[in-house]
């Protein structure tokens, strides 16, 4: 499913235009987003969790080259779906 699916279902779930179901659909992506960027975690119960995972400098080796080179930090995105998500997928 893609996000113009996503809004063609809530719009018709929910009785709305499809213009009104993108504002929604947008506005809940935004905040997940605006909320994750800030450093929180974001709990959305029954469906999972999403939370920035800060992975740390390490060492690796250039697949081209067989250097040695150092991988700098970053930040990824991590989710976990809920036991209910579990539940329900199996």
């Amino acid at each position: 499913m893609n996000k113009k699916e996503l809004i063609d279902v809530v719009a018709e779930k929910r009785e709305l235009t499809k213009k009104e179901a993108e504002a929604l659909v947008d506005t809940v992506f935004d905040t997940i987003i605006d909320s994750v960027l800030s450093g929180d975690k974001v709990l959305i119960s029954g469906f999972g969790t999403f939370k920035v995972h800060q992975r740390e400098e390490r060492k690796g080796v250039s697949p081209k080259t067989k250097e040695i080179m150092i991988i700098p930090a970053s930040k990824t995105l991590t989710f976990k779906p809920s036991n209910r998500l579990k539940d329900a997928m199996n």
